[in-house]
Order: C-alpha cells, then sequence, then structure tokens
C-alpha cells in the first residue's frame, strides 16, 4: 500500500555519450548502437510527494533552465508517463489501491541537448515511486517499463555509467580506464531534432562493432560520434564553437544527437574559465557548466538545490 513520505529534492543526473557508433539499421526500424553512456552529477531535480487518491500531477519550476520546453498536453510530460506507466503496474499488484503522487520537476537540464535529461528525470520517477508506494518492482521490471519510456532510461534506472547496445538498452558494465574527474559541458542556443538526424542520407550506419573494453580504453581516438558531422554541416556556429573548444580543451565533442559539446578538463577551475572564454567569443554559446562523473545515486539535494 503506498505511503505518505517527507517531502525530499533529489538529483537526477545526466549523461555524456563518450562514442556513439551506428552499426546498421534492424529489421524493426530502429538502428543498432555501439556506445558508452557517462553519467554527470548535475541535472534535473525531482521533488515527489505521494498520498492517495489525488491522482498524478506533474509540475515544472525553472533552474538554470526555463520551463519553455515544458509538453502543451500534460499527459504528454515523460515524468507524467512514468508515474502513470508505474501506477497501472501497481494496479496489477494491487487493484484496490489507489496510488497518486505530485511531481515537481526542477529544470537544470537543456531540452534538446542531447544530455538525456529528460529520461534520467522519468527514471527517478520510477525509482521514486516504487519505493515510496512500496511496489517492490524488481529491477528488470522497471527496466521494462523504462525502455518504453525511453532507450537511455535503463542506464539511469540502473545509475552506473555502461557501455550500451541494441538501441541503448542492452547495457555492458565497465567503465573506461582513468577517467577524467571533469568535464566542460557547453549548452547551445539551438538544440536538435533527432528525427531529422536518423533521416539524413549523411548519417553514417554501417560503423563495424569493435570490442567494448577497446573503445573504452581508446575512446578519445577510436570512438566518434556518428551525429556529429551532419549536425556540424548545417549548424556553422556550432561547428566553430566545436573547433574552438577543441582548441583549448585538446577535445571536443558532441553529445547524443547533440547540440551540447563536451570535453574532460584537469578541474573545475580550468572548464570554468574556459567556458567563460568561450562564451564571450561565441553569441550562439547560452551557457556552460562542469560536471562530474556520477558517483552516488538517488543523491539527495537540498530544497533550494544541490
Amino acid at each position: 500500500m503506498p505511503e505518505s513520505h517527507e517531502p525530499r529534492w533529489v538529483s537526477a543526473g545526466c549523461k555524456l555519450n563518450l562514442f556513439l557508433h551506428i552499426n546498421g539499421r534492424r529489421a524493426d526500424g530502429y538502428h543498432e548502437l555501439q556506445t558508452h553512456f557517462l553519467l554527470l552529477d548535475y541535472g534535473d531535480q525531482i521533488h515527489i510527494e505521494t498520498g492517495r487518491g489525488d491522482g498524478i500531477h506533474v509540475d515544472w519550476i525553472a533552474g538554470d533552465e526555463d520551463v519553455s520546453g515544458r509538453p502543451a498536453n500534460p499527459a504528454d510530460d515523460l515524468l507524467y508517463r512514468a508515474a502513470d506507466s508505474l501506477r497501472k503496474a501497481a494496479q496489477g499488484i494491487a487493484a484496490k489501491a489507489d496510488y497518486s503522487a505530485r511531481i515537481t520537476l526542477r529544470k537544470h537540464a537543456p531540452v534538446g541537448g542531447g544530455l538525456g535529461g529528460g529520461s534520467a528525470a522519468a527514471a527517478k520517477v520510477l525509482l521514486e515511486l516504487n519505493r515510496r508506494w512500496g511496489l517492490r518492482l524488481s529491477p528488470e521490471q522497471l527496466e521494462v517499463l523504462g525502455v518504453r519510456l525511453g532507450a537511455d532510461v535503463p542506464v539511469f534506472l540502473r545509475g552506473q555509467s555502461a557501455t550500451a547496445h541494441g538501441i541503448g538498452e542492452v547495457l555492458h558494465a565497465g567503465d573506461i580506464p582513468d577517467p577524467p574527474a571533469w568535464y566542460l559541458v557547453l549548452v547551445p542556443e539551438r538544440g536538435v531534432a533527432t528525427a531529422s538526424l536518423f533521416a539524413s542520407p549523411d548519417l553514417v550506419r554501417d560503423t563495424p562493432k569493435q570490442p567494448d573494453e577497446l573503445l573504452r580504453r581508446h575512446w578519445q581516438d577510436e570512438g566518434f560520434n556518428a551525429f556529429e558531422p551532419v549536425v556540424l554541416a548545417n549548424d556553422p556556429a556550432l561547428a566553430a564553437l566545436r573547433d574552438d573548444l577543441a582548441s583549448h580543451a585538446g577535445f571536443a565533442r558532441l553529445t547524443g544527437s547533440g547540440a551540447c559539446l563536451f570535453a574532460p578538463v584537469a578541474s573545475s577551475e580550468e572548464g570554468q574559465e574556459i567556458g567563460a572564454r568561450l562564451q564571450a567569443d561565441h553569441p550562439g554559446l547560452r551557457r556552460f557548466f562542469v560536471g562530474r562523473p556520477l558517483s552516488t545515486p538517488n543523491q539527495e539535494v537540498s530544497e533550494n538545490g544541490p
């Protein structure tokens, strides 16, 4: 039976794709991927109140991002869909129980940036409500629900960086050797529409599979992002920003389908310095942040943020 709990904020995190290869098109029309999800400690924050008899309500409040990316139809909100899918599973467990939740999202991860902020937040909703409603669904059961919401939801449910295959849901545990401690992430003014990229005739779709361990060890030189050439070819300003980031940090790559760019940096201070310099030189760079690899899944934060 669901129980009421004292409200708290939970940090959802986000992800970088250290490399993203497309290996082919599957019979079901989806693309076969090989990518490494590196989870960062930066992302949206979730505040949940549970009880009985009041349905599911989702609100957004501004954080580092405004709330302009919120769906016009509440039923299309990914957090609502996550809670609703779990409630339907709950009704199968205890049909007489009335599960409800009031969910508040403090928006930090940009929409359309390739950071998986929405998937991360949806995963946290599944994890939190599974616990607060007392459902005791297994991790495997939660992943079945999660992949229906988004292919990268399962990696956030596990809360650990991993190399992924399939459409991104087949996870192989493993860390990159000697991982950087800090990453500078650039958030451009404009996002990217993923669907149009998958339809592009210029997208490379036949990269052979390689051993995960090899790619994790050589992700900077053997790995690449298949979307990057397509995105940059259509956005000269973003291409110039990418080149400038590489010049200052010694490396630059698109994450996901974009439009965010990232680079490993030696320290938070170095990341802040490079980010500020790039922001002064590039009007199309809306903001930046410096994050660390996620080490504490379901991290709680204060009422006012981390």
